[in-house]
């Protein structure tokens, strides 16, 4: 069982700068969880303090039920994909899966063997089977996110957070990769937080959606129920209108 809660979180930067404030929030055991909001709203920040990459001014985060505020990011068992690729140029696809796996010691270091075999069922997982000896630079786009998602799933993190993974996707490829990593999220089952402005990419992935505004949280629920049932006239402007603006656009479109 592995859920994260935020108690009572701020940010505040050096310059005075307050980007998130007050959070609370609840992400269930084996739950989708997307923050959503305008470039700005927080929502990075947020997922950067539950990575360890931001200090968290006031509260606290906390996995399983542990406070992590004081754990550096290589011991709080997560796995994050960004929005840049990150993959080294150097090194083929089974080198890069590998990597993280083969700088694990101690209790946590794995035999070669177990390591050949999970980037054998992780490339199999996201079909890059035929192209684990190729270079990244050989690999489409897409490919090359299944090779970023497969690293971060690799090492199977207690929590899975994702920071805008599709942004350098054209329209085509972020359609198909919101289907690849809906279907992997519900074949691991692992808890895992997305980041996203894109309000469609938030309606077809989340199991609850978490709406942000100036550091502050809007709303958190269903995505249909934010919808049907929007908190404020942010949510309302934000999500709905946008959302039937797209619908209005798709059937003017279909009717000429």
């Amino acid at each position: 069982m592995v859920t994260v809660s935020y108690e009572n979180v701020d940010k505040i930067f050096d310059d005075g700068t307050k980007a998130v404030s007050n959070l609370n929030l609840e992400i269930a055991d084996g739950e989708f969880l997307v923050l959503l909001g305008p470039s700005g709203c927080g929502k990075s920040t947020t997922l950067r303090m539950l990575a360890g990459l931001e200090d968290i001014s006031l509260g606290e985060i906390k996995i399983d039920g542990v406070r992590v505020n004081d754990l550096p990011p290589g011991a709080r068992g997560l796995g994050m994909v960004f929005q840049s690729y990150a993959l080294y140029p150097h090194m083929n696809i089974a080198e890069n899966l590998s990597f993280g796996l083969k700088r694990l010691k101690g209790e946590n270091k794995i035999s070669n063997e177990d390591i050949k075999i999970r980037v054998e069922e992780m490339a199999d997982m996201l079909g890059l089977t035929s192209e684990l000896l190729k270079q990244p630079k050989e690999l489409s786009g897409g490919q090359r996110q299944r090779v970023a998602l497969g690293r971060a799933l690799i090492k199977r993190p207690k929590v899975l957070l994702m920071d805008e993974p599709l942004s350098n996707l054209d329209a085509e490829l972020r359609h198909q990769m919101r289907g690849e990593i809906r279907r992997l999220h519900e074949e691991l089952g692992c808890t895992t937080i997305y980041v996203t402005h894109d309000q469609i990419e938030a309606m077809t992935l989340a199991d609850r959606i978490a709406i942000l505004d100036r550091g502050e949280l809007q709303q958190h629920c269903e995505p249909m129920e934010a919808y049907h049932n929007p908190a404020n006239e942010f949510v309302k402007g934000f999500l709905v209108r946008h959302l039937n603006e797209i619908k209005e656009t798709a059937d003017n479109l279909f009717k000429s």
